[in-house]
């Protein structure tokens, strides 16, 4: 199985480096993928990615699982909505799901959306509605520490400091955790990872998804 990693807003692949290597050690292959994430929206965003995260599964002879933090998760959930061969599974990190109460208050500002582009206004609150919902198994990893002030008070606790963990909740049939990591760092908790892997170990046994 191979698994595709998924930046959020305003990161590279790089912010992703350190969960790669954990992944990759437990045995799995992976392919962590980079995308205009200041320059398009969600939607364009996952179409940007869905040649190159097709010719992975094509290459993988089978559906990949789509691991993203933040933003990167709502991305997935456009790629893995819209074609359910392509995916097997789906790990959401700090992604906010019903939206953001920090999306909301920056992008009020203009400054806010020239920094952060055309996606920001697609993590408010009131764009979640719009984000699709695929059919394949999904696991959801919640950050609970906020380090950041300016936010602490504004968002529905407890929460990572962008994300609240209502936000980050998918709904019935989810594998789920909370971890005490700030949103910027959650990638790297040693517990996001067993998360991560835990849901892998799961799905690469699943009969349907074997490819």
């Amino acid at each position: 199985m191979i698994v595709v990693l998924l930046h959020g807003l305003g990161r590279t692949r790089r912010s992703m480096a350190r969960l790669a290597a954990r992944l990759v050690a437990a045995g799995y292959r992976v392919e962590n993928l980079d995308y205009p994430s200041r320059r398009l929206a969600i939607a364009a965003c996952a179409e940007h990615l869905r040649p190159a995260v097709s010719a992975i599964r094509q290459q993988a002879g089978a559906p990949v699982v789509l691991v993203g933090h933040s933003m990167g998760g709502l991305v997935a959930r456009h790629l893995a909505a819209a074609d359910p061969d392509l995916v097997a599974g789906l790990v959401m990190l700090g992604t906010p799901n019903r939206g953001s109460e920090a999306a909301d208050i920056v992008s009020a500002y203009r400054l806010g959306r020239a920094v952060l582009g055309p996606a920001i206004r697609d993590l408010r609150r009131d764009a979640s509605g719009a984000i699709p919902v695929p059919a394949c198994p999904v696991a959801a990893v919640a950050g609970t520490r906020a380090l950041i002030p300016f936010f602490r008070r504004r968002i529905l606790e407890p929460h990572d400091g962008l994300v609240s963990v209502e936000s980050a909740r998918w709904g019935a049939g989810e594998r789920w955790c909370m971890v005490p990591a700030h949103h910027t760092w959650l990638m790297n908790h040693p517990a996001t990872a067993a998360a991560v892997l835990d849901a892998l170990s799961v799905w690469v046994s699943l009969p349907e998804r074997a490819g």
